[in-house]
């Protein structure tokens, strides 16, 4: 990080060009290493929805050769279910941590508490511990909405986004596999290994600089430009996409510092300003939107349950329930889809500041701000 000053930045054209030439492949693999980091624990959370569809089974087995205590069927519904309920505190907290302390630690957090919970899985002897173990895996699901996505968002260009997030949403399927694979051809423990190798990947994620987004919410600009530098390069993609960040966040900043001045500036009328701008409840509505298309469209219901619903659609009576449920999948998922393609803009090749203005209402932005920064960026250069 301490390399990635503003003498890297060269006023001779020819000498930048020949400089951006030699190393363009360094932006790409840098930023690939962080959303790696971030996808290494997509696909833990994939054999974390994986494993329960194997490892009840075998319990079961177990119990009747009298290995293992008898599991009931609330407790195999609860070690089936338990990762969204215990999600719920972390979805709260994990946002609050972003905010105040950054994305890295907050990251660092998920990635230990993970590692944690596979060590009980691990040594685990019966259904209990593996719920203790379930009951500590939340916070990787709650992660999955939170810190993962601000990362790969924040930390990837616009050229790159797409393609890493695709990756990032398969992934994750690719862990339920692999945890299905792994439990049917050997013993449930095995899955544990499996994550232990992915947690301990995602560790090097001290090494990582903090997000330049945030750096630059809190008004701390040289470093934000340091590590924007050191993640996309300095060529003039990233030169501009620098430069909107940086004005969008000065006007923030100056947004918040006159929110200060009045002592009799109500509260409620910040909140009410926050919540009916088009900047914060159209990309709130939108985003409902797509966790709803894919939670209604029974993926991880199937994903859980796989093996319950195969044995069980030779039934008749159990066979129509399920026709139902995938009918009410398939309607609500066409329902949702249709409101996406209808107001879901397009964001393709698009910097984080223009999809956020594209929601906003038009307002003046302080183009000064930012253009005297980078101009005073240039002046201690030269001196």
């Amino acid at each position: 990080m301490d390399k990635c000053n503003y003498e890297g930045v060269k006023n001779d054209d020819t000498e930048e060009c020949t400089t951006h030439m030699k190393y363009s492949w360094q932006p790409f693999l840098r930023q690939l290493y962080v959303c790696t980091l971030c996808t290494s624990i997509y696909f833990v959370l994939g054999l974390c929805f994986g494993a329960p569809t194997v490892y009840i089974p075998q319990l079961r087995k177990e119990a009747k050769l009298n290995l293992t205590e008898p599991m009931t069927a609330e407790m195999e519904s609860w070690l089936s279910s338990i990762l969204g309920y215990t999600s719920m505190p972390w979805v709260i907290i994990l946002p609050i941590l972003v905010r105040y302390v950054g994305r890295k630690i907050p990251f660092l957090l998920v990635t230990v508490l993970t590692f944690v919970s596979f060590i009980i899985f691990y040594c685990s002897t019966n259904a209990m511990h593996l719920l203790i173990s379930e009951i500590i895996q939340g916070i990787t699901l709650a992660s999955n909405l939170t810190v993962l996505i601000c990362i790969i968002v924040e930390y990837s260009s616009p050229r790159y986004r797409g393609v890493l997030m695709m990756i990032e949403s398969s992934i994750f399927f690719w862990g339920v596999w692999i945890a299905n694979v792994t439990g049917t051809f050997s013993h449930w423990r095995n899955i544990a290994i499996i994550a232990f190798v992915c947690c301990t990947y995602s560790m090097t994620a001290i090494i990582m600089p903090e997000s330049p987004s945030w750096l630059a919410m809190m008004g701390r600009f040289d470093e934000c430009a340091a590590a924007h530098h050191w993640l996309k390069g300095y060529d003039k993609e990233s030169e501009d996409e620098l430069e909107s960040l940086i004005k969008s966040q000065k006007e923030y900043l100056k947004k918040c510092a006159d929110r200060k001045k009045p002592k009799s500036f109500c509260q409620f009328d910040v909140i009410k300003e926050t919540v009916t701008n088009k900047g914060f409840y159209k990309p709130l509505l939108l985003s409902m939107a797509v966790m709803s298309l894919y939670h209604f469209s029974g993926k991880l219901v199937c994903s859980m349950y796989a093996v319950d619903l195969i044995s069980q659609i030779t039934d008749s009576e159990s066979a129509a329930y399920i026709e139902g449920a995938f009918l009410f999948y398939g309607i609500s998922a066409s329902i949702f889809a249709f409101i996406l393609y209808i107001y879901l803009p397009e964001t393709k090749d698009k910097t984080l500041q223009e999809i956020e203005n594209y929601f906003k209402e038009a307002e003046e932005v302080d183009e000064d701000a930012s253009k005297s920064f980078i101009s005073s960026r240039e002046h201690v250069k030269e001196c």
